[in-house]
């Protein structure tokens, strides 16, 4: 009499929105395809931009650090994964190089792919969070790929997604910040990466 076997489940869509962060422990050299995922991103980030949004890039990757860094000192994440602010006792300040070098070659689309798709002011703003969950999701599983887990950051508790590459709870502070890139931080950096590519092609 043949003996039923139980059928193996397989993972559901579900379970992998769901599933957390990859630990540390599971780090791995970086694997051949790896590198030339690599050397076709930088190749293609020198060619395809100009002088100024290479500045902006830098510019925007450095501000961004800041940013980070700030953020960590303003707030405290409880064990569960639940982030409160609480001015002037907060973390110690934190940020990484990965995140820095990942936004270097990232800002091109953050920002002018992303005034090509959307026209409106207004309308950027609002969609700004999935503009930067975006981001995120594309940053946190390139670093999971090469490395084996996310370097730059890692979202926990029961709004984190996608291997704790997006934080739902962070919508508020995506949208300030949309608010800020787009009606102080733009229209200032912008004509001025412009200037300074202008005197230093001549």
């Amino acid at each position: 009499m043949a003996i039923a076997r139980p059928k193996k489940s397989r993972p559901s869509a579900w379970s992998f929105i769901r599933a957390p962060a990859p630990p540390k422990s599971n780090a791995h050299p970086i694997p051949p395809l790896g590198y030339i995922l690599i050397a076709l991103v930088v190749i293609q980030w020198f060619h395809a931009t100009s002088l100024a949004v290479k500045l902006q890039c830098l510019i925007g990757a450095g501000l961004f650090s800041c940013t980070e860094y700030i953020f960590y000192t303003m707030t405290v994440e409880s064990p569960d994964g639940t982030v409160s602010v609480k001015p002037f006792a907060g973390r110690p300040g934190h940020t990484t190089v990965h995140q820095y070098i990942m936004n270097v070659f990232y800002i091109p689309i953050l920002i002018h792919g992303y005034h090509a798709l959307i026209g409106s002011t207004a309308l950027r703003i609002l969609l700004f969070p999935l503009n930067i969950w975006l981001l995120e999701m594309i940053q946190g599983y390139t670093l999971i790929y090469l490395i084996g887990y996310n370097a730059a950051w890692t979202y926990r508790g029961y709004d984190a997604f996608f291997h704790g590459t997006i934080k739902l709870w962070y919508v508020h502070h995506w949208l300030m910040m949309g608010a800020a890139l787009e009606l102080v931080v733009l229209p200032y950096t912008l004509p001025l990466t412009e200037t300074i590519a202008s005197y230093l092609t001549f």
